[in-house]
């Protein structure tokens, strides 16, 4: 075998065992605390933040999920909670927007900083960005709407 083809293989192996290491541990630990008293302070907190968006307290536990944990995850928890509490188009478009850029926060950012990476900056700016985005969305896709009602 090649080095090329050794060094390839050997750090792609190191690379997916620290996202195993990095990952399994986030969502046992998910499973776990999902439906606790604290899990739901921490949804409520959540809530008066998401809430700044336009999305409502319904839509919080979803986001949160989707936020820290990914889309995957976080999809399937906005899927089961939409047919739940029957959210609105404009709740389940606001989630999508805002997860589409901020999902896997935790995850990603630990990947990230285990390879290098400054965790302030990938945090804080994937954040920022998310938060203006959907709240420049949310207020185009409120006037179009408005816009496209009959007076």
């Amino acid at each position: 075998m090649s080095d090329l083809a050794r060094t390839f293989l050997e750090g792609s192996f190191d690379l997916l065992w620290r996202v195993f290491l990095i990952v399994v541990p986030i969502m046992v630990a998910l499973e776990l605390f999902e439906g606790s008293r604290p899990f739901g302070a921490v949804v409520r907190g959540w809530s008066r933040l998401v809430g700044r968006l336009g999305l409502t307290e319904d839509t919080a536990a979803p986001t949160l999920i989707g936020f820290l944990f990914g889309l995957a995850y976080g999809g399937g928890v906005i899927i089961r909670d939409t047919e739940r509490h029957g959210f609105g188009r404009r709740q389940v478009f606001l989630m999508s927007v805002f997860l589409s850029m901020v999902h896997a926060i935790v995850e990603d950012s630990l990947v990230l900083v285990a390879v290098g990476a400054s965790a302030l900056w990938v945090i804080g700016f994937r954040t920022l960005w998310a938060v203006a985005v959907t709240a420049v969305l949310g207020a185009a896709a409120t006037a179009f709407a408005r816009r496209r009602r009959p007076s």
